[in-house]
């Protein structure tokens, strides 16, 4: 029953998207801008999903088995916290970000000391390992670190990507060359203000097509499930690609099938469910 539903939900929003693509007659630019700014928001917002699930549970990327370590005076992730502000020093410098950070990983080493430690050191109005609390400030200093590392490293990813974009299917009659670094993030968020006019759309009807996605990144343990935003990027990349020869051979009206059967047809689920019921079936 579940397939089934993916697979509904998938032949759903694949034919409401191409009513509307049909209805607004867009052209090639039209389809790989709304590409990109759905990668954008919505991988972003997969990000965040996963880093708010993160902190929800009290993850922490050094707990392995899931379980606090009573008799430890310190956690394996405070002693990472420890590790994260080291290297957010030698990337920032001292800086408020960092008096932030420092502070924060303090915290986080005190909250992990057990019951003894606490005792002996006069800490015991703070709360327990295995306390929510204590829990959500050690894994904070980690859910900071991964929101600052993904943040740029999605977000500058999208940015290049942009540049080549806008210059064979410009959006924006602009070139960040020659540009201060101020009037560089200017035109990236001219970029991504005019984007989200024209296709707000297309990215409402992708992200209630990937609400299933959002709940297994939120329900998610590690930070495995922040890649996978990556996995889309790659298939834009191939899909951009692909459309821009279709453009210049004269057939850019084919890669409107392209795209839609690429990003909204079920292919995979319906490949899935013919197979696990042809198993079922042998079996």
């Amino acid at each position: 029953m579940d397939n089934w539903k993916e697979i509904l939900l998938g032949l759903f929003f694949f034919i409401i998207n191409l009513i509307l693509a049909v209805y607004q007659q867009w052209s090639t630019t039209d389809l790989l801008w709304s590409l990109w700014i759905s990668s954008l928001t919505l991988g972003y917002a997969y990000i965040l999903t996963a880093i708010l699930g993160m902190l929800f549970r009290g993850d922490q990327l050094a707990r392995i088995s899931g379980k606090v370590q009573k008799n430890k005076s310190n956690s394996p992730a405070a002693a990472m916290n420890v590790f994260l502000f080291i290297a957010a020093l030698l990337f920032f410098g001292f800086s408020l970000f960092t008096l932030i950070f420092f502070i924060l990983v303090v915290l986080s080493v005190a909250v992990s000391l057990n019951r003894e430690t606490k005792e002996k050191w006069g800490l015991n109005f703070l709360p327990g390992q295995e306390s929510a609390a204590s829990r959500f400030i050690i894994t904070l200093p980690n859910a900071m670190f991964l929101l600052g590392f993904f943040s740029f490293h999605f977000i500058f990813f999208h940015f290049i990507h942009s540049i080549f974009l806008n210059g064979f299917f410009p959006i924006l009659n602009e070139s960040p060359f020659g540009k201060t670094i101020d009037g560089t993030f200017r035109y990236f968020f001219d970029m991504i203000r005019l984007a989200l006019h024209k296709y707000w759309m297309f990215i409402l009807l992708s992200g209630m097509s990937s609400l299933n996605g959002y709940a297994q990144a939120f329900s998610s343990r590690g930070v495995q499930s922040m890649f996978i935003p990556y996995k889309n990027v790659v298939r834009m990349h191939i899909t951009i690609f692909a459309i821009a020869f279709l453009s210049f051979a004269g057939l850019s009206q084919k890669a409107l099938y392209l795209v839609f059967i690429i990003y909204f047809l079920p292919v995979g689920s319906l490949f899935r469910f013919f197979i696990t019921r042809k198993s079922g079936t042998t079996a």
